[in-house]
């Protein structure tokens, strides 16, 4: 038998062992990607959990000091009682959206439905009726056509969008408009608003977790557009803002539009 006839040592076509070890090798790190987000969901959890117990410990003691001692306490006793629960408060906020965010990390082992987004951001404005009536915000919106996704992580995902637009607004009251456009392969959501604007310079850094362009003037933990992040990316889909500073802000996310475009 000549070289050239001879068989490959594995019995098999080379190409086809190949691809046989490019799909091991692919399986391994899926399966070591969804170890890490498991391992981070249940740290994130038990975090949040330990670590909320004493805050409630401290809040309620000070808030009982607060009481007992009222009127006997300086301004300057005062002043520090309120500092304790404003500072205890807010990590209580901060380890809730912390929780919030680790569950994005969850398997997708749930079957998507057929979504009517006008529900799920009627559902949001009603969630934040109290800043929607301070703030005294309008929503409008064009017709929003139906998308195979999670209702409730399409109302978490409105809902944020919103409450920025009225946490970060201008001297005017907040005029937001939520529109929708099919791209081809996806839809892509815009939600506009008239706000302060960002900075281009910050335009990616406010989607990370716990970054904040603003101090303590404004709201919040930093973690909110995190989370959008999260719950649009794990879907096949992509999130970004438009904006200069002075001039609004327009968030933009796609959803696929087919199963096939799913992640």
């Amino acid at each position: 038998m000549s070289p050239q006839s001879e068989p490959s040592p594995a019995g098999g076509n080379p190409a086809e062992a190949g691809d046989d070890i490019k799909d091991e090798f692919e399986a391994r790190l899926l399966a070591e990607q969804k170890r890490h987000h498991e391992e981070f969901r249940q740290f994130a959890y038990a975090v949040s959990h330990d670590l909320r117990e004493p805050i409630r410990m401290i809040v309620s003691y000070t808030q009982l000091l607060d009481r007992r001692y009222q009127g006997k306490l300086d301004s300057d006793g005062t002043d520090f009682m309120r500092y304790i629960l404003e500072a205890t408060q807010r990590m209580d906020r901060l380890l809730g959206d912390l929780l919030t965010y680790s569950h994005q990390f969850r398997p997708l082992d749930q079957p998507l439905e057929l979504v009517e987004p006008e529900g799920a951001l009627q559902g949001a404005v009603l969630m934040l009726d109290a800043a929607v009536r301070e703030s005294g915000a309008q929503v409008t919106n064009d017709s929003l056509p139906s998308i195979l996704f999670d209702f409730a992580q399409l109302t978490h995902l409105f809902r944020q969008l919103l409450s920025n637009a009225m946490c970060f607004r201008g001297p005017q009251p907040p005029q937001i408009h939520v529109s929708a456009a099919d791209t081809g392969n996806a839809i892509q959501f815009s939600v506009r608003d008239n706000g302060i604007g960002i900075d281009q310079r910050y335009h990616e850094q406010i989607f990370g977790v716990f970054k904040r362009l603003h101090g303590r003037e404004f709201p919040g933990t930093g973690i909110g557009l995190a989370i959008c992040k999260r719950i649009v990316e794990q879907r096949g889909g992509r999130i970004w803002v438009e904006s200069e500073l002075g001039h609004g802000a327009t968030f933009h996310f796609t959803i696929p539009n087919h199963p096939g475009g799913l992640k």
